[in-house]
């Protein structure tokens, strides 16, 4: 064999092992979780608790969940956690905001999403919100028929805000929407997820971003959250760390721009090479706004429920 012939077939064999890295491998991988145990509990920053466990209309599985009473309570928050992780969400500091919440006379229900935490397994695995849609819906459900009468708020935040995208687009009973750093944009949150877990340019998981949502069921168009949070009748607050490398402000800008109803609210910028980054590595400042801007955080949610709670009150 000639040097051209073997450098032609070298390059072929390449280009064939890339497309099959793109269009199967990848975006299989990408809906496989693993899954993170949960090590802790509400009681651990001295909240009362009770353990449930839901399941939801399109499936038998099990979903787990904790419900956080507040005193004197004047609304009821249902969190939802990112891609990958759980009610715990340490990456969030979730249990920190938990607390933060019921402190200022705020129910919490929390729970773990299919394929994530002690919640049951369920095929084809994770779905940037698609599926997903059908835990918050059922925990939404739940916490509806446990306070009837407080103003229900959802909250979620990177997968989990689409995920809440989703259910109200499929008629979730919520009086209004949170998202924090939320998945908007599925094939620029793919291809930076790409960048994230390897290093290699984000250019290079476009085809397998593509065959996620072509192929895989991710969604994409106008069925993926930033088209359908744009046609939502909800009062929302968008939490958005300007810096956030993977679901990035300019998607948070255009649903801004979008929908009259989203009142966005830019955290304050955090230096890179900040030490207490260090060990989220190349995800960065993804929803680090509450870690970092505890109290200016907790005021833009607490000052947005209460308003949410006084358009309830005078639509009924």
């Amino acid at each position: 064999m000639t040097f051209r012939k073997l450098a032609f077939a070298t390059a072929a064999l390449m280009v064939l092992l890339y497309l099959w890295l793109s269009l199967i491998a990848i975006p299989r991988q990408s809906l496989v979780v693993e899954r993170i145990a949960l090590t802790t509990s509400p009681a651990d920053v001295s909240l009362r608790y009770e353990n449930f466990s839901l399941t939801p209309a399109d499936s038998d599985l099990q979903l787990a969940g904790w419900w956080m009473p507040a005193d004197s309570a004047t609304a009821t928050l249902v969190f939802i956690h990112g891609g990958g992780s759980n009610r715990h969400s340490e990456f969030f500091r979730s249990l920190r905001f938990y607390r933060a919440m019921v402190d200022s006379h705020i129910n919490v229900v929390a729970i773990d999403l299919r394929n994530h935490g002690e919640s049951g397994a369920h095929a084809p695995g994770m779905q940037f919100g698609r599926s997903e849609a059908q835990d918050a819906l059922a925990a939404l459900r739940w916490a509806r028929a446990r306070t009837p009468d407080l103003p229900l708020i959802a909250m979620g935040i990177s997968m989990g805000g689409a995920t809440v995208i989703h259910a109200a687009h499929h008629g979730a009973d919520v009086d209004a929407l949170i998202l924090l750093d939320p998945l908007l944009h599925s094939h620029d949150v793919f291809a930076r997820g790409g960048w994230v877990e390897t290093g290699l340019p984000a250019a290079l998981f476009a085809p397998a971003a593509w065959a996620a949502t072509t192929f895989y069921g991710l969604p994409a168009g106008k069925a993926q959250a930033l088209d359908r949070a744009a046609e939502l009748a909800l009062p929302m607050l968008l939490i958005q760390d300007p810096d956030d490398p993977v679901t990035r402000l300019p998607y948070a800008r255009e649903l801004a721009a979008r929908n009259p109803r989203v009142r966005l609210w830019l955290a304050p910028t955090i230096p890179g090479d900040h030490p207490d980054l260090a060990w989220k590595a190349r995800w960065g400042t993804h929803v680090a706004a509450f870690e970092f801007f505890p109290e200016e955080t907790t005021a833009q949610i607490r000052g947005f429920i209460a308003s949410a709670a006084t358009s309830r009150a005078a639509a009924h």
